[in-house]
């Protein structure tokens, strides 16, 4: 049987959630921790999201963000001084 919210016109299979707009795809090669090939995480906002990539020191090489409204991730590091 297949569930109703999929029959939704609204319904998206990347963004299954209308209160996560941000998606995050970590590639397999930085986060095998559990032997998971590929892990997907939903964020609310894109401070949650800039925090989870500077939590775990991801780089751009490491990850695909992608956003329900097809907004652009703003990068919100702060440069380091030497």
């Amino acid at each position: 049987m297949i569930r109703s919210s999929i029959l939704s016109p609204d319904y998206n299979v990347n963004f299954p959630y209308k209160s996560f707009p941000w998606r995050l795809e970590v590639n397999k090669d930085h986060h095998n921790v559990k032997g998971i090939a590929l892990t997907v995480c939903h964020f609310e906002c894109e401070e949650h999201l800039q925090k989870y990539i500077d939590r775990y020191k991801l780089k751009p090489k490491d990850y695909q963000v992608s956003n329900r409204y097809g907004n652009l991730l703003k990068s919100l590091q702060k440069k380091r001084r030497k």
